[in-house]
């Protein structure tokens, strides 16, 4: 299967630094016109899929190259939710609840942010989405419109890699996978004529 995973383009809000999580946004022209220019870049697709939330949704709808094509909304690519601090800059952040602000930048270990999605909660969930894009076949081209924290989760679990990686991935930028599903009972997890990366946080 060919997988292209796909941050959507710049929203109304990413070029303030908002901590956007699930609040629903649109793109703003430049976000419209990134997409527009990922179409002309990518394999062409037999399936679509994206978060529910309306910036990935209108990413996916102006890259969608075939017009016959529907697309299809995938709940689990939905983004982190970041409870609190939703809407909210880092210095707005900083001035609203000043000790967990100083909380989470001096502590190498994850704290909880109230209302948050944690990171192992987004992680299963990229788990749960990675089984259903599975159910395609070899000869699939597949697009997946997400977001850039739980794209973060999703790719760590399509390399099959016990941990999360952390990256900034610019509105977007694009993955792109070849990955073997019909492995009728073999699995050659050094094989690398069936799993390989041809593009990784590629941005126009």
């Amino acid at each position: 299967m060919r997988l292209i995973l796909i941050r959507h383009g710049e929203a109304v809000g990413n070029d303030s630094g908002v901590m956007l999580g699930r609040q629903d946004v649109p793109l703003t022209e430049r976000g419209r016109q990134q997409a527009l220019a990922l179409r002309e870049k990518l394999p062409r697709p037999n399936a679509i899929y994206t978060s529910p939330l309306q910036r990935c949704h209108d990413t996916a709808t102006l890259m969608n190259p075939c017009p016959d094509l529907k697309i299809q909304e995938l709940a689990e690519l939905i983004e982190i939710d970041q409870g609190i601090f939703t809407g909210l800059t880092w210095a707005q952040a900083q001035s609203q609840h000043p000790d967990l602000c100083e909380e989470l930048e001096e502590s190498d270990y994850l704290i909880p942010v109230p209302e948050a999605e944690s990171m192992a909660m987004a992680w299963q969930r990229a788990k749960q989405a990675w089984k259903q894009l599975r159910r395609h076949s070899d000869e699939d081209c597949v697009w997946c419109i997400s977001h850039g924290g739980f794209l973060q989760c999703l790719i760590s679990v399509v390399l099959g890699s016990d941990r999360l990686w952390g990256m900034e991935i610019p509105p977007a930028a694009w993955f792109d996978f070849s990955v073997r599903v019909d492995l009728d009972g073999r699995f050659e997890a050094e094989n690398t004529r069936w799993w390989r990366i041809h593009a990784f946080n590629q941005f126009p």
